[in-house]
């Protein structure tokens, strides 16, 4: 990736790699400390996190940054973190690169691909399914689209600068799943894709107490389990309302509802 300080539109594709192939992250809590640290430091130098990923040796990102600020955000986010890894590994020395890359993106369909190279990065490597990998911004981009503002700020990106360009959540998910190289985006064997996604979801649904055909007249409290299951599995509110029968609306309130638990078990820590 070329190193290009400037780009007119503000948009850049960054990658932050391990030094010499190191492992950056070795635990979840390694992930979600990154994730915390990455959200502060972009939101204290008005960079906007458009798109992440996180693999287990490098960490790939599309950001805005109309200020020039990125420089410093990112080194802070880096440094922090390596402290900390460090500090935790009981190890010295360098955790990342000395410079991370980044390469402008100087016209929509740069920036469609360099969201779609993130997400993909598991896939290409063998690793995970897109949507099914836990560890990048595709989830946060679907849930984007059911344009449920108090959810989307549950995440740690900021998709809503980029939505009008993949048009509709089924144009974004065509993309996504398209394969790479210049090829013209296709839905890529979608009903198949959908097949696959439908069965993930009754699978786990039924782990939690209750198939999806049986999810709408089950107990109220093994509803919201599964409910709150599948969307922490990064099904959209939409997708759990087709797949449960359930309203998109009770399916928000119960999603909402179970978020402010937690957060005010967290701030009770």
């Amino acid at each position: 990736m070329q190193r290009v300080w400037k780009t007119i539109t503000g948009f850049y594709h960054v990658c932050a790699r391990g030094m010499g192939g190191q492992l950056i992250f070795k635990s979840d809590e390694d992930r979600w400390e990154f994730l915390e640290l990455m959200r502060d430091c972009c939101r204290d130098a008005q960079v906007t996190i458009v798109a992440w990923c996180l693999m287990s040796d490098y960490v790939d990102l599309v950001l805005l940054d109309y200020e020039d600020e990125m420089s410093a955000a990112m080194q802070r986010l880096l440094l922090t973190y390596a402290r900390r890894f460090n500090k935790r590994a009981g190890r010295a020395g360098c955790l990342f690169r000395e410079r991370f890359e980044r390469r402008s993106l100087d016209t929509d369909w740069q920036v469609m691909e360099a969201i779609r190279s993130v997400h993909a990065d598991p896939q290409e490597e063998g690793i995970s399914l897109i949507e099914r990998y836990p560890w990048s911004s595709f989830a946060e981009h679907l849930r984007a689209y059911d344009s449920d503002a108090a959810d989307v700020t549950r995440g740690f990106s900021d998709p809503s600068c980029v939505l009008e360009l993949f048009g509709s959540a089924e144009g974004f998910i065509a993309y996504s799943l398209a394969m790479s190289g210049g090829g013209e985006p296709a839905l890529c064997d979608m009903k198949e894709t959908e097949w696959e996604r439908h069965a993930f979801a009754d699978r786990l649904a039924k782990s939690l107490g209750a198939p999806l055909h049986g999810v709408k007249a089950a107990p109220p409290a093994r509803r919201d389990a599964v409910i709150v299951g599948l969307r922490d599995a990064g099904f959209t509110v939409r997708q759990i309302e087709h797949y449960t029968g359930i309203g998109k609306s009770t399916v928000s309130r119960i999603v909402r509802a179970y978020a402010q638990v937690d957060a005010q078990a967290e701030s009770s820590k």
